[in-house]
């Protein structure tokens, strides 16, 4: 039998196959065989080929076939299968998909149909196919997908650099993402181990498409180093046999992606425990032991399967007891955890080793009630498949409840300890009530940033300003104006994440914000010095004033504005906070002290100062669909550190960390996360006395996790609302998504975009001049068309029955007659081939025009106002587009400062922006407009338009701003002022809420609502009246309604009392119940109820 060498086959490829150094051997004693199933390897020709030592093929490491000319790319696809069959392989159908986009545009012929297969091989050889592409220019890089037909061979979209292969001939797998430098490259990269598509699903089930149909299909594990072929080209490490079987009902149920995979049963007497704490490698072979395949395994499956059930029933993280302190985490793949115990200063105290519980996977160990205050972490060793490495390393608590500034060491800490509460504490209560539906109906919320709160409010005292104790400066302007909003009937404040982040330095020597002096910019930023702006240094201005300097002369052609914000935002204290390093721990720098449990009580303060003071309760955006790293080296990688590839969510070819949400996705259908989740919300919800959860990209976590933890804390509050983006995602093939759609009649509140989008007009990720031509409902659609625009009537009108539905609750069920004067369900009006509505009751949509993602409000009407419409105009377009969230059945959200005329410059994306383009003013002189072009990374394809627009009118000041503040206190005023504004239950709705000027003949630009509250809508909901009209004209002109004849239609004594200010000023109602309105205004008009309940305004059959 011929065997390889070293040197003709392995010779610099160890970090491929790592068998070349036979001097490692596993950690377990006896010969290859099974925990329980003991075998011999065999040799060649014994009769069992499953004893057969598996070995890799006698095939010469290939140079390439083409090598790339002038103008050319060359790239080849290495064929495994091709190279070990004994027939010639045909490539004919085997082709490239390729385009150009803003980024690569090296192609000359680029793909234009997806379904054109014609750019086939330019030619083969025994290993494979390779094609020699066109170019026109050789820097920059191309895109490609290499296919079989339609059909990917590799799942990712490839970029070849041609700045990473100089000689742009490149080689690929089918079924690898990576791209190799040569074909020798990836034809070791082939031949080793390669992939993770083996998933091991529970203690005796592996499902794998590489062991299908072959006679040899075991399971490699070792303990102390990779499983490799050894200097022979022999896999000789210990291994357990596996056999053809079918997929269980339950697996298929619980990995509906995975269920057409060959699935391969384990022997029943395997030892789960022992292989999980190594390196698994799924291996398949011919029977002469010819190597077919050989993959990493995925297993987080069987992790759940083994562990889950007991696991489930403990608790974790450090426990204080009268008996002293618990430590325990969840690690069951770990060969050996450690506490070790720091002082304050971080010195360590004491290592004691922890106790491994077999049944749960779980480590821990007991010490006395000294401990508490102790810095503490955990010392893991632990197989990471990753770096195919058993590593030793430290890491921090997942369960922590405080810690050491940066994150650096869990703290234990008693979150009962009266020291660490606000006086009156215990006896907090929420003052909105959220019983009800009707009560949930009333929620009118106001998202917040903390460090936006404060951080230019020159009236908080400066060692608050941007910390959570800014809440509770009674005086400041600040506060002052939030007791407004709660006034006039804002009831919820939403905090976007206060969780620990990972991204902003709590050490503020490390930190320079633009209110400092641009000297220590330069200091702590040596990049400063040696930039465009290092003259700055010694000047003796702060950072903003430089940025106030260089607004001046700002410009699309010279853009220094950003590119000074850039390197601010390398060390400013700026971040919103998508990047969770520890989910149960508030901030730290947003406390005054970010060592230790400071932050525990200044967050209490601050939820006290919101609740009692200004009288809202308080909902936290909390983002579980993600952790900020993973890995074993990343400082900010927790989980992943301790049960690596379980709390990720994997691809389930490569099991490279999916980063789908934006960073290392994080895996909530897998049953111990769940747990996590659901822990960290209990917390939040009984130590910090949270009233309601808003899920980051919710349609990342699965229906059934997000409906058990709200059933888990609900026993908890019963009075706990849920709701969340609940966007697509493109997990619905591993489980039901929690979706828009899929959460109707749950009780879960989901972002509406329908209403967004009609009213706003386009899309979120609309760009260049999609941004102007794409007119809303608000800005003008229909009625006053900018340059770019070319809406049709029929298209306004579309947006018109979108934003109806919108103010309806986008209850699937609702019906309404459409542009067309077809009588439709929500659910059949169309929202780009999905369907408007789809919730069972209003409280189940969160409608909005402006939140944190994306341009505000007011940036979006400059984008797309015509140039006609002056300051003025675009101050009561922003009222007018509120007024279909605030006057709409759904909960009403907005973002703090839409009461402001809130601008950042265009900014689509302000998560990393710092303080000069987030800036809220409370002092109301300034909405921070044309501040200078937004970062260029994200808006640089936009400074055409944004040059063309930005100038159209005045930059608001404190006469608009007041005016603003003034038309939004007036809206949610209306909405307080009746329960009819906020119905909450869907069938109620349906039985009072109707239109008026709809179907073809409408008025273009006319909103008018009709709710009923006479007798055929059932028992009187508000005896002031029986019924009430909302009429919004969002156009240039002034329109009269004739429908209300005979009527005796009132002003609201609201917008009577507001006079020249409010938004109905000048609405005339005649004699005869005809209605007129301005252009730009909203009406709220009442029919006054008698001694006894009237006819009302009933809603027309259809």
């Amino acid at each position: 039998m011929l065997r390889y060498t070293c040197h003709a086959l392995f010779l610099g490829s160890l970090v491929l196959l790592s068998g070349c150094d036979n001097s490692s051997s596993s950690s377990l004693s006896g010969s290859p065989g099974s925990p329980g199933n003991p075998g011999n390897p065999g040799t060649p020709g014994t009769p069992d080929p499953q004893d057969v030592v598996v070995r890799l093929p006698d095939v010469a490491v290939p140079g390439e076939a083409a090598q790339a000319s002038a103008n050319q790319a060359v790239i080849h696809l290495v064929d495994i299968a091709g190279i070990t069959s004994s027939t010639p392989a045909d490539y004919a159908t085997k082709n490239l998909y390729l385009w150009n986009n803003e980024t690569c545009d090296a192609l000359s012929a680029p793909v234009a149909d997806w379904n054109d297969v014609s750019t086939t091989p330019t030619g083969s050889d025994k290993y494979g196919p390779y094609w020699v592409i066109p170019l026109t220019k050789e820097s920059g890089c191309i895109n490609v997908i290499v296919r079989d037909g339609t059909n990917k061979l590799i799942d990712s979209d490839l970029r070849v650099s041609f700045g990473d292969f100089t000689d742009r001939t490149v080689s690929v797998i089918a079924g690898n993402s990576a791209v190799y430098d040569s074909r020798a490259d990836a034809f070791r990269a082939a031949f080793g181990v390669a992939l993770a598509d083996a998933h091991w699903v529970d203690k005796t089930t592996l499902l794998w498409p590489g062991g299908e149909n072959k006679p040899i299909v075991r399971l490699y594990y070792s303990h102390s180093s990779k499983v490799a072929a050894d200097s022979n080209g022999e896999f000789t490490d210990k291994y357990v046999k596996l056999t053809p079987t079918t997929v269980s009902q339950q697996v298929s149920m619980r990995f509906p992606h995975l269920a057409s995979y060959p699935a391969f049963k384990l022997p029943d007497d395997v030892n789960v425990d022992e292989l999980l704490q190594g390196e698994t490698v799924a291996i398949s072979a011919e029977s002469d032991g010819i190597l077919s395949s050989a993959t990493q395994v995925q297993t987080a499956g069987v992790l759940d399967d083994t562990y889950a059930a007991a696991a489930e029933a403990l608790s974790y993280g450090a426990q204080l007891t009268d008996s002293g302190v618990t430590f325990r985490v969840w690690a069951p793949t770990a060969q050996q955890v450690e506490l070790v115990v720091y002082s304050a200063d971080k010195k360590v105290v004491a290592s004691h080793p922890m106790t491994r519980d077999s049944a749960s996977g779980a480590w821990s160990w007991q010490g006395g009630s000294d401990l508490k205050g102790a810095f503490y972490r955990y010392a893991m060793t632990v197989y990471h498949p990753q770096s195919r490495k058993v590593e030793q390393y430290e890491v921090t608590d997942p369960y922590a409840h405080s810690l050491s500034t940066n994150s650096e060491y869990s703290q234990v800490v008693d979150l009962n300890d009266s020291a660490l509460k606000p006086e009156g504490w215990d006896g907090l209560t929420m003052p909105h009530a959220q019983k009800t539906k009707a009560d949930l109906a009333k929620m009118t919320i106001h998202e917040s940033h903390i460090r936006d709160l404060s951080a230019w409010d020159q009236t908080v005292p400066a060692e608050l300003r941007g910390k959570y104790l800014a809440l509770t400066a009674q005086e400041s302007n600040m506060v002052q104006h939030l007791k407004q909003l709660s006034a006039s009937g804002v009831t919820h404040i939403e905090l976007l994440p206060v969780f620990d982040l990972a991204t902003v330095n709590e050490f503020s020597d490390k930190v320079a914000d633009i209110q400092q002096p641009f000297s220590r910019l330069c200091e702590i930023n040596s990049a400063v010095k040696s930039s465009e702006f290092a003259g700055y240094c010694d000047s003796g201005s702060t950072v903003e004033e430089v940025l106030t300097q260089l607004k001046q002369n700002d410009s699309k052609d010279n853009p220094q504005v950003q590119a000074l914000n850039t390197l601010v935002a390398q060390t400013d204290s700026y971040n919103w906070g998508y990047d969770p390093f520890h989910y149960t721990v508030p901030e730290g720098s947003y406390a005054t002290d970010p060592e230790g449990t400071a932050r525990i009580k200044e967050f209490r303060t601050m939820i006290q100062a919101i609740k009692q003071d200004l009288g809202m309760n308080v909902i936290m955006d909390v983002v579980y669909n993600h952790t900020n790293a993973a890995g074993p080296t990343d400082r900010t990688s927790v989980l992943d550190k301790i049960v690596p590839w379980y709390y990720q969510r994997l691809n389930e070819t490569t099991g490279s960390v999916e980063s789908a949400t934006c960073c290392s996705d994080s895996a909530p259908e897998h049953r111990m996360f769940a747990k996590l989740i659901a822990d960290s919300l209990a917390v939040w919800t009984t130590d910090y006395k949270i009233d309601g959860f808003r899920f980051d990209l919710m349609g990342y976590h699965p229906k059934a996790q997000i409906l058990s933890a709200w059933e888990r804390i609900k026993a908890l509050n019963p009075d706990i609302y849920f709701f969340g983006e609940g966007w697509d995602s493109n997990q619905s093939d591993r489980f039901e998504i929690a979706s828009q759609i899929n959460l109707k009649g749950t009780g879960i509140g989901t972002f509406s975009d329908r209403l967004r989008d009609a009213v706003r007009g386009g899309g979120p990720f609309d760009s260049g001049d999609a941004l102007r031509q794409n007119q809303g409902v608000g800005s003008g659609a229909g009625v006053q068309p900018n340059e770019l625009t070319s809406m049709t009537d029929d298209q306004a009108r579309h947006l018109a029955d979108l934003t109806r539905l919108g103010m309806a609750g986008n209850l699937a069920d609702f019906v309404l007659i459409d542009k067309d004067g077809a009588v439709k369900k929500g659910s059949e009006i169309d929202y780009n081939g999905a369907p408007g509505g789809y919730a069972a009751d209003p409280t189940e949509v969160v409608n909005y025009v402006s939140k944190h993602d994306n341009q505000t409000l007011w940036d979006m009407i400059s984008y797309k106002a015509a140039q006609e419409a002056d300051l003025d105009t675009r101050v009561r377009m922003q009222a007018v587009s509120l007024a279909t969230v605030m006057l709409g059945q759904g909960i009403a959200f907005d973002q703090q400062g839409s009461e402001l005329l809130r601008s950042k410059s265009f900014t689509r994306d302000s998560y990393d922006s710092g303080d000069w383009f987030n800036r809220v003013d409370y002092s109301l002189q300034d909405n921070n407009y044309n501040v200078g072009m937004p970062r260029s990374s994200d808006d640089g394809s936009n400074y055409d338009i944004i040059a063309r627009v930005k100038d159209a009118v005045a930059t608001p000041g404190e006469t608009e701003l007041k005016q603003m503040t003034a038309f939004y206190q007036e809206l949610t005023a209306l909405r307080k002022s009746s329960p009819l504004f906020t119905l909450g239950d869907g069938a109620t709705v349906m039985k009072r809420v109707d239109f008026r000027n709809t179907g073809a003949d409408q008025q273009t630009g006319l909103l008018v609502m009709t709710i009923d509250d006479g007798m055929q809508a059932g028992a009187s909901l508000d005896s002031r009246v029986d019924g009430i009209v909302v009429a919004i004209n969002a156009a240039p002109e002034s329109r009269t309604l004739q429908d209300f004849a005979g009527t005796s239609l009132q002003l609201s004594a609201i917008q009577q009392a507001a006079g020249d200010r409010s938004l109905a000023s000048g609405v005339q109602v005649a004699a005869d119940g005809s209605v007129t309105l301005p252009a730009w205004s909203v009406a709220v008009l009442e029919l006054p109820q008698g001694d006894s309940q009237g006819a009302g305004l009933p809603v027309s059959s259809k």
